[in-house]
């Protein structure tokens, strides 16, 4: 098949397009900037006209691009990934294209903010687009070398000779291997079906002191022994709020920094690998030395 990508050089994408060639299928790349595939498009989600015939000669299209972090105005979660997917989704059904993939997030699950509110949104227009066949993919917290944010600083964080005291207990989250992720789009991709909904997991849900304590083994540093009482958090939470609705100010220990130890996000829906015939490869320990490594190479020495 020829395969549009979006976002193709992000995190995900640029793992993404070479598992693609590698199953034999011809990629269009599309970004905002240049880039380096034969075959690609620069378009900016917020301006449909630079979409035109973008999906021209496609046969199916996997929709990465949007705001991936979540302190992003509304107004701008709705101008990327809502109104985008919108306009991505005019010029697929003008194209023929026969499959179209949505690349959401499992936050669309299990939080009401505006990055959750605008992945539901684009989620709606993908059912109703009147296309062929669909699929929207919910992953759980990307992880692997390269990797951006809090999970890269939590990585630092735990290369120390020194353990830090993070609670115990609290918030649960569910995680994902980028290549793991790569294996199920690559797979759904190549198989079209009825419009469905997928939620994808590496089966082990962890909290913040386990991820971190993972980290800390992956690394080979001895485990931390010493934690804060999760109320102390929650409580130093409910302050925090205080102050930022005083002040006006986003205090940064109010509910929403602390939202990774104070907000559980996690399924136990296993039904793509079910239907896929396939099983999760990677677990967060075993990656830590290749994560730990990436960051090395890439000048971002622990």
């Amino acid at each position: 098949m020829r395969v549009l990508v979006t976002g193709a050089l992000g995190f995900i994408g640029s793992a993404l397009v070479p598992a693609l060639e590698a199953a034999g299928h011809a990629v269009r790349g599309l970004g905002r900037g240049a880039g380096s595939l034969a075959d690609w498009r620069q378009a900016d989600l917020t301006r449909p006209v630079t979409l035109a015939g973008v999906c021209a000669d496609c046969d199916a299209v996997i929709h990465l691009a949007g705001i991936a972090h979540t302190r992003a105005s509304g107004a701008d979660h709705g101008a990327v990934t809502v109104a985008g997917t919108r306009a991505l989704l005019a010029e697929a059904r003008a194209a023929g294209v026969g499959r179209f993939l949505f690349v959401s997030s499992i936050k669309a699950e299990c939080a009401r903010d505006a990055y959750a509110d605008s992945r539901r949104a684009a989620e709606a227009l993908v059912r109703e687009a009147g296309l062929p066949s669909c699929a929207i993919v919910r992953p759980a917290l990307v992880y692997g070398p390269g990797m951006r944010g809090n999970l890269e600083r939590l990585l630092r964080l735990a290369d120390h000779p020194w353990s830090l005291p993070i609670p115990r207990g609290l918030a649960r989250r569910s995680l994902v291997h980028r290549d793991d992720l790569v294996r199920v789009l690559v797979a759904l991709a190549s198989r079209p079906a009825a419009t469905a909904t997928y939620t994808v997991t590496d089966g082990m849900p962890y909290t913040a002191r386990e991820v971190y304590d993972a980290m800390r083994a992956g690394l080979a540093r001895p485990a931390g022994r010493l934690a804060l009482p999760a109320g102390l958090v929650t409580a130093l939470a409910r302050f925090g709020d205080g102050v930022t609705r005083w002040t006006g100010r986003s205090c940064p220990w109010d509910t929403r920094a602390l939202a990774p130890l104070l907000e559980s996000c996690v399924s136990a829906d296993d039904g793509v690998w079910k239907a896929l015939g396939m099983a999760p490869r990677h677990t967060l320990t075993q990656a830590v030395a290749d994560m730990a490594e990436a960051l090395r190479v890439g000048g971002g020495a622990l």
